[in-house]
């Protein structure tokens, strides 16, 4: 069973899937209905690889902070859409185009003389270096590709009271998918059209979903590819607006990359929004390729057309993809308000089937809503709100596990004691052994110093290897400052050892014969047992640290470097 099962691989579900993998721990995969990644982030690449934006676009930095910082973590470049509030306006077909200059708000200019404002036609708008897909693709490399599940289209939820059930669609297969928590980052419109929920979510929750207009869903994009930017030799920008009522395209812009560096663009590009409405288009949809490319002549001249310039065009049409597009979202094209939808329904944002269910994209975020900013906001508002609550669900299963581990461990311990109670049982044998040694040898300096120090290094290093042997299981443990938490329990058995063993070796000292001709040895000093206390300090100290050591080599490497994690 996944911990997570993000429905939905646009740019939120992408970035909630970056959060949750590099949380570790949880169990999830990611599901998209299309056989690609980005949602309405889709860059298509003419013939020499420039590449074209066909969805989202712009950013604007100066108030949407969150995908500024995600372009500049991902370590992509952006660069300033071609804007000195001059654009060419072409209100009649029969008729050249007439350069204007634009206010910051945007009003045409009584002739061409009235003083441009730089921006203001896109506002300050920003493109990212190789088109939005190179977000989708940074998002999605560090990602493990076995949880990234393309082709499945979502049918139906079903919610068991401590799981939810996912049926998906993948060609003529049907997959069933188990979840502790889902996350439906989609539009909320598609997923009311689309997907059946089991018990039925509230009439306001499904009111909420459909009151949602999905943002472009039914925009349709050309971009227009071309050997090298023809129009900027006219002291063209690129921008231009169409008005009359054949026209094909209502806005053109300059599309061009990088023109120096080596993240220079190959070729250069125009691109534009359809005028046409989606129920339109399809009436020109035989002749249209045609119709686009004669209003470009019209608006730029003949080079447009030129073969030894141009390298084709692509077209997309988001009204025909039902995982963007519904029918309510058609038959309410250009019959709602003017301006932005209000987005961010409190009822889209709060958690469903007691935790177990979430909405997500960018409709559900109150800034930036639409946009890419709105995606990275939803994503973030779930990173707490799912995270959260997974880790609230797992802490009664954490700690019964912990609970059985901690009692495995006990029963280990226990065994590990009883060992070391046996050894110190034979400490004094083991220092006799090696004091007639060194007597056999004729070694006749420092005999007790270094009898007693063999010992107990011999004795540390067995304690190590039955250490060794234990099946510990240590990772849920803490590690303060270095220490392990098992290092005390582990050392405990050794206490008062050391003074027991100096005891017996003193009582054994005096009574030895073989002693008897050693008189530095036969009644060892208070200064001569304080030198070897000092040594077997030494030694006790590289012991401890060996057995912290071996412990910490337990643990996975990340724990084990004592390193914060991002």
């Amino acid at each position: 069973m996944l911990d997570v099962a993000i429905v939905g691989g646009g740019l939120c579900g992408l970035a909630l899937a970056h959060s949750v993998q590099a949380a570790g721990g949880l169990a999830w995969q990611l599901f998209e209905a299309r056989p690609r990644l980005g949602g309405r982030l889709h860059t298509a690449h003419a013939e020499d690889g420039t590449p074209l934006d066909l969805g989202a676009t712009w950013f604007w930095p100066h108030n949407q902070p969150a995908i500024t910082r995600l372009v500049k973590d991902l370590g992509l470049h952006s660069i300033e859409q071609v804007d000195d509030g001059r654009v060419l306006h072409l209100s009649d077909p029969n008729r050249a185009p007439e350069a204007v200059a634009l206010t910051p708000q945007l009003s045409p200019a009584p002739d061409a003389s009235w003083p441009a404002t730089p921006g203001a036609v896109h506002g300050g708008a920003r493109r990212v270096v190789g088109g939005a897909g190179a977000i989708v693709a940074s998002l999605a490399h560090p990602l493990p590709a076995a949880r990234l599940c393309l082709g499945h289209s979502l049918v139906a939820l079903t919610d068991h009271g401590d799981h939810v059930a996912l049926q998906l669609q993948q060609g003529e297969q049907t997959h069933l998918v188990l979840a502790r928590r889902v996350v439906l980052a989609l539009p909320p419109r598609v997923l009311a059209q689309t997907v059946r929920f089991s018990p039925e979510l509230p009439e306001a929750v499904l009111q909420a979903m459909r009151s949602t207009p999905t943002w472009m869903a039914t925009a349709a994009k050309a971009a227009f590819a071309y050997r090298r930017a023809f129009w900027q030799d006219k002291g063209h920008t690129g921008n231009a607006w169409v008005s009359h009522q054949q026209a094909m395209l209502a806005e053109v812009f300059d599309a061009c990359g990088p023109t120096e560096g080596p993240l220079r663009y190959p070729g250069a590009a125009l691109a534009g929004f359809a005028a046409l409405g989606a129920s339109q288009r399809e009436q020109f949809a035989r002749g249209r390729d045609i119709l686009l490319e004669s209003q470009i002549v019209q608006l730029f001249g003949a080079e447009a057309m030129d073969p030894a310039m141009q390298m084709g065009h692509h077209w997309q049409d988001w009204a025909t993809e039902a995982e963007t597009c519904t029918p309510l979202d058609i038959a309410e094209e250009g019959q709602g308000p003017m301006g932005h939808p209000q987005y961010g329904d409190p009822l889209l944002t709060d958690g469903h089937w007691d935790g177990r269910l979430w909405f997500g994209g960018s409709e559900t975020a109150r800034q930036g809503g639409g946009y890419m900013e709105g995606a990275l906001s939803a994503a973030g508002r779930l990173r707490k709100q799912v995270l959260s609550a997974s880790a609230a669900a797992a802490r009664p299963r954490e700690a019964a596990n912990e609970s059985r581990i901690d009692l495995q461990n006990a029963q280990h311990l226990e065994r590990f004691a009883a060992w070391v109670q046996a050894e110190r049982g034979h400490a004094l044998q083991r220092y006799r052994e090696r004091l007639h040694q060194a007597l056999s040898r004729q070694d006749d300096a420092q005999l007790t110093q270094k009898a007693v120090l063999g010992t107990l290094e011999s004795l540390y290093e067995d304690a190590l290897d039955q250490l060794g042997t234990l099946p510990l299981s240590t990772s849920h443990l803490p590690v303060e400052q270095g220490r392990h938490g098992l290092t005390p329990r582990v050392l405990a058995p050794f206490k008062g050892m050391i003074e027991e063993l100096l005891a017996e070796v003193v009582k054994f000292n005096n009574t030895s014969c073989a002693l008897s001709n050693f008189p530095f040895e036969h009644r060892p000093s208070r200064d001569y047992l304080q030198t070897i206390r000092l040594d077997i300090a030494a030694t006790w100290q590289a012991f401890a640290m060996a057995v912290n050591a071996r412990l910490l080599g337990k643990l996975p490497e990340r724990e084990a470097t004592l390193e914060p994690q991002a």
